[in-house]
């Protein structure tokens, strides 16, 4: 099994991932924190979220939420 580099040949192109495009119910985010018009951005502000293993400090940081 290999680790995810979230597709880095298809973001440096701008695109998303292929597993963000081909996610049937939209339930995966991917985009720039530092944009704050951007999909991801509105989503850690007014959804509920946390970070898996946020104690061991890992990188990147990818963040889950609740659909409700």
């Amino acid at each position: 099994m290999e680790k995810c580099t979230f597709c880095i040949q298809r973001t440096r192109k701008g695109l998303y991932p292929a597993c963000v495009e081909i996610c049937p119910t939209g339930s995966r985010k991917f985009g720039n924190l530092l944009d704050k018009d951007s999909e991801i951005r509105y989503v850690l502000e007014n959804k509920r979220v946390f970070k898996f293993k946020e104690d061991l400090n890992t990188q990147p940081n990818f963040f889950y939420f609740y659909g409700v």
